[in-house]
């Protein structure tokens, strides 16, 4: 029986074998970072929903969009009562303001607020500013809502 091991050496050699066991490995592991980042943001959007929904912010910030001159800051009332925004603050400057407060959100509606930033500190790109909401409902509760924005 040896004898026809030794004739036929058409067996893969040890490198290719090698190279074959290596190439399978890296393909798992990527196979597996695949499946980890998917799982991972599926993940991350569930308990981000659930923390929302359980923290019961009544005012949300949907969007900030800036031109040259302005910031648009696009809130929805996600409460079951109507909500008046009475103030939207940048940073910790307490002389500035949105323009034409306060301003009445309806239940499930949206409502955008005009900001304009003062003074020599107008919209520098890449700079990060925090923007304060504070609102209260018609229940006379108020909330403030804290959102980081940074300028594109």
């Amino acid at each position: 029986m040896m004898k026809f091991f030794r004739k036929h050496r058409k067996a893969v050699s040890p490198v290719i074998a090698t190279m074959l066991l290596v190439a399978v490995a890296v393909a798992a592991v990527g196979a597996y970072f695949i499946w980890f980042r998917s799982f991972q943001t599926q993940s991350q959007g569930s308990v981000q929903e659930a923390a929302s929904g359980a923290l019961g912010s009544e005012v949300q910030v949907a969007n900030i969009a800036n031109d040259e001159n302005y910031y648009y800051i696009s809130l929805r009332n996600a409460s079951a009562k109507d909500v008046n925004v009475t103030a939207v603050k940048r940073g910790i400057d307490v002389n500035q303001s949105a323009l034409g407060m306060p301003i009445e959100i309806t239940t499930g509606t949206s409502a955008t607020v005009l900001f304009n930033p003062s003074g020599t500190d107008k919209l520098v790109r890449g700079s990060t500013y925090t923007f304060t909401i504070e609102y209260e409902n018609e229940a006379g509760a108020e909330g403030v809502v804290v959102h980081t924005y940074t300028n594109s």
